[in-house]
């Protein structure tokens, strides 16, 4: 059952960096569904993980995981210096 909701979680987290964050779609002209669709690329990713070993689902979470909270925490340190509040 957890590694169901590992499936899950990798896949909007690498859909989420693909297509809002590194917008790859756009790079690699593959600007079509399901490569630039928020809703169908996870989907697909995670019927891709399902097959896949765990160990891939593993490296995906960290990896994608790591970057997206880099970005939150770069944009609330941003937030925090304007506003004066650190």
């Amino acid at each position: 059952m957890i590694n169901l909701l590992l499936t899950i979680v990798a896949s909007a987290l690498f859909s989420f960096y693909f297509i809002e964050m590194a917008r790859l779609h756009k790079k690699w002209k593959i600007d079509f569904r399901p490569f630039n669709c928020l809703v169908c690329l996870p989907a697909w990713v995670a019927l891709a993980l399902y097959w896949l070993p765990s160990y891939v689902t593993d490296i995906l979470i960290v990896m994608m995981g790591a970057a997206i909270l880099s970005v939150l925490i770069n944009t609330l340190m941003r937030k925090a210096n304007e506003t004066g509040t650190y």
